[in-house]
């Protein structure tokens, strides 16, 4: 041997070597492998976190949704409730309100009969005529004389719908001027020339002609009326529910005037010049010349005729009615009678005249004014103030001149 020392591969060195290369190697490698996993792991965490807090956003939101839900359901509810009250309110304000009829003055039920369609219907006076029906109802009456001093009648109705009216008779021109004003339907058989040219075909009048409408919306009644049976002509009569499908088919629904001023419903009686509690007016003769008395206890005027008798009204059933007028007035027009055989008396009424006003007992000298065709008829007292008149039935006798009024 030459003496040197040999170790064989794979000494005990090496192997330690070798183990520790290997267990450096290894652990060089855990690291790794072990960062990658950590690291997935906290991915997951994170997108779980974040999960949450967008779960917990989307609850935290929802909730929000929810309560301004809520309190917008509430103010909803709260403000339905209001309008309720408020509607409730409004119902109870307009059930305690009251309307006024514009011909009469007095109370009506419904707002819609303040603007109800006026009706105008002609009333014959001759004493074959007498009694007359529907004439107690009306809410104005115009007077005048037609012809040959026989007065006839225009009696207009809104609120009040009696069901015998008559009898029905012809149209005069001084009653056509008058019912222009109140857009009123104008019921008449046949009439003066003039009088028809003025209101056939002519837009600015509701004519109803009753000769066209005979056995449909008049009749000729042949039944004896307080004890009277009737012949023509004086025996054609019609009824508001004849009148008020008339008025409908021609589309006649609304009249729009203002009427005359009237006291307000709580006033006390307004103080006239003098007493009068008998008008005496004259019209024509004592057969047509009316008387009108006072009663305080009313507070009205019963109409009578000159010739003896109270004017009376037959209504539908049968009973007779007391004409009770709360005004009176008395207008002096110019009237002149046209040349013919029919001896038509014909007025001049608009521009102004003398007027007397009764109504509480007492009268007052005035003034009537009616400026133009389509104006409505006022009166004015000596002062030029308007004359308000009582709540109720308004009967006006145009007079022509030459003649007169009393009362005492």
């Amino acid at each position: 041997m030459d003496g040197r020392t040999t170790e064989p591969v794979g000494s005990g060195s090496d192997i330690a070597d070798f183990l520790a290369k290997t267990k450096n190697t290894d652990t060089a490698e855990v690291p790794e492998k072990t960062d990658k996993k950590t690291h997935k792991r906290k991915e997951r965490a994170l997108r779980k976190d974040k999960t949450k807090q967008q779960t917990k956003k989307l609850l935290l939101l929802g909730g929000a949704v929810l309560l301004v839900g809520g309190l917008l359901f509430f103010v909803f509810r709260a403000h339905v409730s209001e309008a309720k009250i408020d509607q409730a309110a409004v119902a109870e304000l307009e059930s305690d309100k009251i309307y006024y009829s514009t011909l009469t003055g007095l109370e009506v039920a419904k707002p819609e009969i303040t603007t109800a369609a006026a009706t105008c219907v002609m009333i014959e006076n001759s004493p074959d005529a007498r009694p007359q029906s529907g004439l107690a109802e009306a809410g104005v009456v115009y007077e005048a004389v037609a012809e040959g001093g026989i007065t006839r009648f225009m009696a207009i109705f809104q609120e009040a719908k009696p069901q015998f009216i008559g009898p029905v008779r012809s149209l005069r021109i001084a009653y056509a001027e008058m019912a222009k004003p109140y857009h009123c339907s104008l019921l008449h058989m046949g009439g003066a020339d003039n009088a028809i040219g003025l209101v056939r075909n002519n837009p600015e009048f509701r004519d109803l002609e009753g000769m066209w409408y005979e056995n449909r919306y008049v009749w000729r009644h042949s039944s004896p009326i307080a004890g009277k049976r009737r012949y023509a002509p004086h025996n054609v009569y019609t009824s508001f529910e004849k009148l008020d499908a008339l008025n409908f088919n021609k589309g006649y629904n609304e009249s729009k005037f203002s009427g005359f001023a009237r006291v307000s419903p709580d006033q006390p009686p307004v103080a006239t010049e003098q007493t009068a509690t008998t008008i005496k007016v004259n019209m024509s003769s004592p057969l047509f010349n009316p008387i009108f008395t006072y009663h305080p206890e009313s507070n009205t005027y019963s109409r009578a005729h000159a010739n003896g008798g109270p004017h009376l009204s037959i209504a539908s059933d049968g009973k007779a009615l007391n004409i009770t007028p709360t005004v009176v007035i008395a207008m002096k027009v110019n009237g002149y009678t046209r040349p013919g055989p029919d001896r038509y008396t014909d007025y001049v009424t608009t521009g102004e005249g003398e007027a007397f006003v009764f109504q509480n007992g007492g009268v007052t000298t005035g003034t009537w004014k009616r400026e133009n065709a389509n104006a409505e008829l006022n009166f004015y007292d000596n002062e030029g103030q308007i004359i308000k008149l009582n709540r109720g039935q308004t009967w006006i006798s145009m007079y022509p001149n030459g003649r007169n009024v009393e009362w005492q």
